[in-house]
């Protein structure tokens, strides 16, 4: 074999070694829930267990988190790339958490509920807050939401007593007849309706009385977003593409995500997937599709909060929060 045959025969070779051509290696990326992995988080596990991220040449780590302020965290100091991030805890943020920009939306209404026993305080309407015991964290700024919820309503919001309850112990104290009622997010329903044998828990939401804000959401800091746009615009498609199949097949969502979440029961999984359907299929979201976001809402989101709460340093505008353009060209909907 002469010396072009030789290296005719390596470049064969080194081309066959080689990836594809146009075949783009996978990029890592963290992405942080606002929590510890729940039922409700089920769509997340069902775009990553389908092969919607991998289809998007996104290798995407699920990481739990014990709140949304480390979601925040995590996004704001770039130990995660993307988060599941509540806009409402973002906007009190202040300053602090002004790099990190909302991409697309996925609680379409705040998951704020008070939770009550019938017989007892049986709370189904705004009315029924006044002179009201709320089991709460005074050092929380939920139960700021509901006293501004009140004045909404025209409603005297001084005379809602909120009483400092840990968070585990809510539900205990409410079934015991210890608190007449509790805040918690609205996912936590099935659990309370194990917990409560005598009687029936009822949940006033307050999103579907007049609360219209928006609150969990795809987050993402600004400077990755503006090198990376294509990356976020396949993540936020993936993920979509992950909760439109969870919000219409509840038990296929429980199966994927409980072959990865071994000590979820899948029953709870499915009950959750129904409740985060209440807060995730609305009139905007049936028509632009799943996380459509539009800017009148999202300003009235800023404002609400930055309003009510007490937010350290510069207050953030939407200009601040929200990034439009990331989400899929043809409509993802429910």
């Amino acid at each position: 074999m002469d010396f072009l045959q030789r290296l005719a025969a390596l470049g064969v070779a080194a081309a066959a070694l080689a990836p594809a051509a146009g075949l783009a290696q996978e990029r890592d990326i963290k992405f942080t829930l606002d929590f510890i992995a729940l039922g409700r988080h089920a769509p997340w596990y069902v775009a990553a267990a389908k092969g919607y991220f991998k289809e998007e040449k996104l290798n995407v780590t699920i990481i739990p988190s014990k709140g949304t302020a480390d979601a925040i965290k995590a996004v704001e100091s770039g130990a995660s790339e993307l988060g599941f991030i509540d806009v409402p805890s973002l906007v009190a943020g202040g300053a602090a958490a002004a790099a990190v920009k909302i991409v697309a939306v996925n609680y379409q209404k705040p998951p704020y509920c008070v939770f009550s026993l019938n017989p007892g305080a049986n709370v189904t309407q705004p009315k029924d807050m006044v002179g009201l015991e709320l089991g709460s964290s005074t050092a929380s700024f939920v139960p700021r939401i509901h006293m501004a919820f009140m004045k909404m309503h025209g409603l005297d919001s001084s005379t809602l007593r909120v009483v400092n309850i840990d968070g585990s112990a809510r539900v205990p104290m409410l079934a015991a007849r210890k608190v007449q009622a509790i805040d918690l997010f609205v996912m936590s329903e099935p659990g309370i309706r194990r917990a409560v044998k005598d009687a029936e828990a009822k949940c006033m939401l307050l999103g579907d009385h007049g609360l219209d804000i928006y609150s969990n959401s795809i987050g993402v800091r600004e400077d990755f977003l503006q090198k990376n746009p294509e990356v976020v615009r396949g993540f936020v498609r993936a993920a979509l593409r992950g909760w439109k199949d969870a919000l219409d097949n509840p038990d296929e969502a429980a199966r994927l995500q409980t072959q990865t979440l071994k000590a979820l029961d899948p029953v709870i999984v499915v009950e959750e997937m129904h409740i985060l359907k209440r807060l995730a299929v609305v009139p905007d979201t049936q028509k632009d599709g799943l996380g459509a976001m539009n800017r009148a809402k999202m300003a009235r989101t800023v404002d609400f909060i930055n309003a009510n709460v007490d937010v350290q340093g510069r207050k953030l505008t939407v200009e601040d929060v929200m990034r439009e353009g990331y989400l899929p060209a043809q409509p993802i909907r429910p």
